[in-house]
């Protein structure tokens, strides 16, 4: 048999198993690679400011200043046919657009802070020109760029969903990496295998390399919706007085948690230790909040433009971690199936480890003084849990109206 026959028979055989049914398309289409380097990509500043966007850091950024739009030209390699450029801004754009071709045809425009991670996709082998107008004065910085040829990127470029505007858990922090830190596998446990709708939101976010390692770290966790990032400053006071006040006073936090709860009429919230885990100022303020805006998100005559604009909620389930009353241990060792037997302490451990800059000093744990297997039921309208490991045990599921049910205490 001739070498040119014996290399038919693949294709061949590749074309009898998709008209047959035996392989799905899905496994056919082309693997997205990057291509970066093969483009030729044309950006203002020295060469050592545009590299920035290229050392795959995060820590440092391609920067420009002013109110003038700004634009990046990428020729991409003769032969691609499709493919995607991914963003990652360390500071957004008032206003995106991704053009194409000498007749400019529109691919891609946003408005607005948008996604700090965002994948574009596109056709065709011409010219891409992006086209960026800063914030302002604040300009607007990129902190990493890619580009991919294929259909589909690889899976760790994130192609983020808007943020849920329900959810069934929700899972409240201080910090980007305390929702894997204490809150252990409830990110991936109850997102994939449980399916449940999973809303991460953090109180601070200290900055731009932080948020990076923060979505990194929630891709690989499983959540594909954007989280809430509240604008407290992250800065570690040496008093719980001093910290209260640079967060705006007790009632201004309360009134951003009731906020949230309204907005997304969680049936289940998890939050930190009342103690602070290991004493953090932030750690303790968030949890005291998560208890406070159980009644205020519940009365219509606290914080009333919030009412007005998300209505009332109760919110059935608080749990919070290391509570010693009503405790419960969940066993993320569980293999589950939705992962491919992985763990969801597994999946955990293996998101954690995007947060770059908190790995020398943190891991993850589910045994010892801080378990983040362990939690206490604090507040509940369904009665006391039984079982003892299940966050959403006694919630009634949602019917199929899509109607959440309503609390009864």
């Amino acid at each position: 048999m001739s070498d040119r026959r014996r290399g038919s028979l693949p294709v061949l055989l590749l074309l009898l198993l998709l008209l047959t049914g035996l392989l799905p398309v899905s496994a056919a289409a082309q693997e997205g690679r990057e291509i970066t380097g093969k483009c030729h990509i044309t950006m203002p500043g020295r060469r050592a400011e545009r590299n920035k966007a290229f050392d795959r850091k995060y820590k440092s950024a391609w920067t420009r200043m002013g109110t003038r739009a700004t634009h990046i030209e990428i020729a991409l390699p003769k032969g691609t046919k499709q493919g995607g450029v991914y963003l990652c801004f360390a500071k957004e754009p008032k206003r995106l657009r991704l053009l194409q071709g000498k007749d400019e045809t529109l691919l891609h425009e946003s408005e607005g802070p948008g996604f700090a991670h965002q994948y574009i996709p596109f056709e065709g082998n011409g010219r891409l020109l992006l086209e960026m107008e800063p914030v302002g004065k604040e300009g607007m910085a990129i902190s990493e760029l890619y580009v991919f040829s294929g259909e589909q990127p690889p899976d760790w470029v994130q192609r983020w969903q808007p943020r849920l505007e329900r959810a069934d858990l929700l899972v409240l922090v201080a910090h980007p990496d305390d929702e894997l830190l204490w809150m252990g596998g409830a990110i991936p446990f109850y997102a994939q295998e449980r399916g449940k709708d999973v809303a991460v939101a953090y109180m601070t976010c200290a900055n731009a390399m932080r948020r990076s390692e923060m979505l990194n770290g929630l891709w690989a966790a499983g959540i594909r919706h954007y989280p809430y990032i509240g604008a407290f400053r992250d800065k570690r006071m040496p008093t719980m007085r001093d910290s209260w006040r640079i967060w705006g006073g007790e009632e201004h936090v309360t009134a951003h948690v009731a906020d949230l709860y309204r907005r997304l009429k969680p049936q289940v919230v998890i939050s930190h230790d009342l103690k602070g885990e290991y004493g953090h100022p932030a750690h303790i303020i968030t949890a005291r909040a998560a208890t406070a805006a159980l009644e205020a998100a519940a009365d219509a005559t606290r914080f009333p433009q919030s009412a007005a604009a998300h209505g009332t909620w109760d919110v059935p389930k608080l749990y919070l971690h290391l509570y010693e009353d009503n405790a419960l241990e969940i066993d993320w060792r569980r293999p589950i199936a939705a992962m491919g037997g992985k763990t969801a302490l597994a999946i955990c451990e293996e998101a954690f480890q995007q947060h770059r800059s908190q790995r020398a000093n943190f891991a993850v744990k589910v045994d010892g003084k801080y378990s983040a297997a362990r939690f206490g039921l604090y507040r509940t309208l369904v009665g006391l849990d039984r079982d003892r490991d299940d966050f959403f045990e006694n919630i009634p599921p949602i019917e199929m109206t899509g109607e959440l049910p309503t609390p009864v205490r």
